[in-house]
């Protein structure tokens, strides 16, 4: 099987250096530095138990511009990893790359990715997925797997995609012998928006306070100021119509932050390499549903102004 890695930040260079130990055939799209380093050395992955594995260059085909011959159709799975707002380019590169019955995933924060895919695919090429593994990447070329979780997929209403699809189940098994974890759900929506709670609870706090995901558990200020704006943000999925009111919400958030606690979370790497963040696709997602339902956000808005404003500064200095 030919996979397709789209974005090898530090989830999509897990994800690429997990499957270089299986029989997948790779192929990543990425760009600049990181397209250059993963073509010329490879990458370098750090586990939590410090065991380390170097990924040689000639494990996998790295693109990085427009899809050419002989590379046009020719995979069977696209996961597509990048940043938000990279969803539409990198759709029109799944497009490109898929075989005609190829199959697209999004493991991306945020939500509405898998939307943006479906446009281009349609619904039954396309799966959500949402992952709780967490890595750490220090340079293109070497990143550190922080913490070890799951990758959850799964189909959207009225797609035939299904756990026993040929496609599905030749993913699966790739992603289990990778050691990933995957694990089939039957409501990814609700998968999502759990997700999405929970960067709403951690990734803006991290980043406006420069911490690891440990130090939100560890202080009571940042924990309840976690759990209050993932609170804020509950209220206003329950107003979509997405009950969760049989998830214990602050269980699950002490569980990630357990898990994950040496890592920085993305949003606080990018804030450190000086990059646009994910808080549009995040907390400017809960304020913009809540807009539409009427209903008060003034956390998240507070969240969402305070991450533009570091956006800002960085751009400006």
């Amino acid at each position: 099987m030919r996979v397709a890695v789209l974005g090898v930040g530090a989830i999509g260079g897990l994800v690429a250096a997990r499957l270089a130990t299986t029989d997948a055939d790779l192929l990543l799209y990425a760009r600049g530095d990181t397209a250059r380093m993963l073509a010329s050395v490879g990458l370098r992955l750090e586990a939590a138990d410090g065991k380390m594995e170097q990924v040689l260059p000639d494990r996998w085909v790295v693109s990085e511009g427009e899809p050419v011959e002989p590379l046009l159709g020719c995979a069977d799975v696209a996961l597509v990893c990048g940043k938000a707002d990279s969803t539409p380019g990198l759709a029109l590169i799944a497009e490109a790359l898929l075989r005609p019955n190829g199959i697209a995933v999004s493991l991306q924060n945020g939500i509405g990715h898998a939307q943006v895919l479906t446009t281009r695919l349609g619904r039954h090429r396309v799966l959500g997925g949402s992952t709780t593994h967490a890595a750490l990447r220090s340079t293109p070329g070497e990143l550190r797997w922080t913490g070890r979780g799951s990758i959850e997929l799964g189909s959207f209403p009225g797609s035939d995609l299904v756990a026993e699809d040929a496609r599905v189940r030749g993913l699966f098994e790739l992603l289990f012998d990778a050691g990933l974890s995957p694990e089939w759900v039957d409501d990814i929506d609700r998968t999502l928006v759990v997700k999405l709670l929970l960067n709403v609870a951690i990734n803006p706090l991290a980043a406006i306070c420069g911490v690891r995901n440990g130090e939100i558990l560890s202080r009571s200020d940042l924990r309840d100021q976690a759990q209050a704006a993932m609170h804020e943000a509950a209220l206003v999925v329950a107003a979509e119509g997405i009950d969760l009111s049989d998830i214990d919400l602050e269980r699950r958030l002490d569980e990630v932050l357990g898990a994950t606690a040496e890592n920085r979370c993305s949003m606080l790497q990018d804030v450190m390499a000086g990059r646009p963040t994910e808080i549009d696709a995040i907390c400017g997602e809960v304020v913009r549903m809540a807009e539409e339902h009427g209903i008060p956000t003034p956390l998240n808005q507070q969240l969402l102004t305070m991450v533009k404003g570091i956006e800002h500064s960085l751009q400006t200095d």
